[in-house]
């Protein structure tokens, strides 16, 4: 049984009027518990509750599942809906109805967001194209992918965006780091429990089927405004279950992968930034009279950077720290030659650690490439890249978008024609090397990163 409810006066408003339907429907169901509802409806007990509970009009959606849980006619229960919001006439109704302004008191809003980045700059147009993928479409509110190569400040662009957007989805805002979540298939759903949580789900509520489970957290994304980023995401199976399309919950994704494979979503791709941008970056990081000052060492040491934020971040936090050293002498010296993994690595944060996760991911066939555009190869087609392995044009393309969605090589605007960033380039071919010379001398290599590097299915390709 139920518990026991607060009286409401049917005859105050239309409103009233409805709840008491909806309750006399529950009673005449047996009176099940809204636990017990909520495992057929796919909404929160709290939200059926609350629906039954006349202080408002429930959404559409809310009505007719809890109608629908208790035997009721979903058509009847529209039309006594409509009735009670004071809608005679036949059009289509939105999926949810306007709410107030602020969060249901006492209902949890997690703020998961991490930490935005200080340093920003640019962006602009891609600002500019995520606001307009999110408005795009009337009817709901459609996920947005940022997707980019390993680098280039997709997290950065994420968290900058969702953060500017927050007083828009007062419910809260939910944030997972993909790339955290072990490579089974369970990962979304645990997250996805995690998620229901922070929305107040208590844990024995949560569905352990699966598709209940999903039906609720899509519920229940409907039911509030609440921003979602799920950061880092490897391919569409780790991402599929936790999309949805909401009049009121917005879902951003970020990923090196294009993840073609996703239905219903908008795609915004970042690169490089653009000279300016990135002496605006190190004007940011170590101050406007150093880069004014010595403007073609700063732009020197951006180009080395390969116009890429997270490398830009890491030298200009690196050049701050040496006040009195100048920009053409540290320009010259990564001119002479650096170790890459070296130089740009500070504390926790390196250049290394996101590029050599990607490239050990990667197959055979992707990983050859990447070593012949290492070696010197300014750029690479599938019809060139065939005649010289001796494997069709299809081979060559599969390859070459794999590293695209590895995020270590991109497409130039002119078809077919593929380029890597020399700083990633570097970066592969030094470390490459650095294994090569080890793995004579020691073959007990401590560090697993380095050590699967030079172990591909035809042995290390040179």
């Amino acid at each position: 049984m139920g518990r026991r409810e607060k009286p409401i006066d049917v005859q105050s408003s239309p409103v009233a009027a409805f709840a008491g339907d909806l309750r006399k429907l529950r009673a005449a169901a047996g009176n099940p518990s809204y636990r017990q509802l909520a495992s057929v409806a796919l909404y929160s007990p709290s939200v059926l509750s609350d629906a039954a509970g006349g202080h408002r009009l429930p959404t559409l959606p809310v009505a007719i599942a809890f109608a629908r849980a208790c035997g009721g006619d979903p058509h009847e229960w529209e039309r006594r809906w409509r009735e009670a919001r004071g809608d005679s006439t036949p059009t289509e109704p939105l999926p949810i109805v306007a709410v107030d302004d602020q969060a249901e008191p006492g209902q949890p809003r997690p703020a998961q967001l991490p930490i935005g980045p200080h340093d920003f700059v640019g962006r602009l147009a891609e600002f500019d194209g995520a606001r307009a993928a999110m408005s795009g479409i009337a009817e709901s509110r459609v996920p947005v992918v940022v997707r980019g190569p390993v680098g280039v400040g997709k997290t950065a662009f994420a968290l900058r965006f969702t953060h500017q957007l927050a007083e828009q989805f007062p419910d809260g805002q939910l944030f997972a780091d993909m790339a955290a979540r072990r490579a089974d298939e369970a990962a979304p759903l645990e997250v996805m429990a995690g998620f229901l949580h922070a929305l107040g789900v208590p844990p024995d509520q949560v569905p352990e089927d699966d598709m209940h489970r999903i039906g609720l957290y899509r519920s229940m994304l409907a039911e509030r405004r609440v921003m979602v980023l799920l950061d880092n995401v490897r391919d569409e199976p780790q991402v599929r279950p936790l999309l949805a399309r909401s009049l009121n919950s917005q879902i951003v994704v970020t990923s090196r992968s294009r993840l073609l494979g996703l239905d219903g979503v908008r795609r915004i791709s970042l690169g490089p930034l653009s000279r300016v941008e990135s002496l605006d970056l190190l004007r940011l990081l170590i101050g406007s009279d150093r880069v004014r000052a010595e403007h073609a060492a700063g732009l020197r040491i951006a180009e080395f950077c390969g116009h890429l934020p997270l490398a830009l971040t890491i030298a200009g936090r690196k050049i701050s720290a040496q006040p009195g050293r100048r920009l053409s002498e540290i320009a010259g010296r990564l001119a002479e030659g650096v170790n890459v993994a070296n130089w740009l690595r500070i504390g926790d944060i390196s250049l290394a650690d996101a590029v050599l996760p990607a490239y050990l991911s990667r197959p055979p066939l992707a990983k050859h490439v990447l070593h012949m555009l290492a070696g010197g190869a300014d750029e690479v087609t599938p019809a060139a890249l065939a005649r010289a392995l001796h494997i069709s044009i299809e081979s060559a393309e599969y390859a070459m978008d794999s590293l695209i969605d590895g995020g270590l090589l991109h497409r130039v605007s002119e078809p077919d024609r593929y380029l890597m960033s020399p700083l990633i380039g570097q970066l592969v071919a030094q470390e490459a090397d650095r294994f090569a010379l080890r793995r004579g001398q020691d073959q007990h290599d401590t560090d697993p990163v380095r050590a699967a590097i030079g172990f591909t299915e035809g042995g290390f390709v040179r």
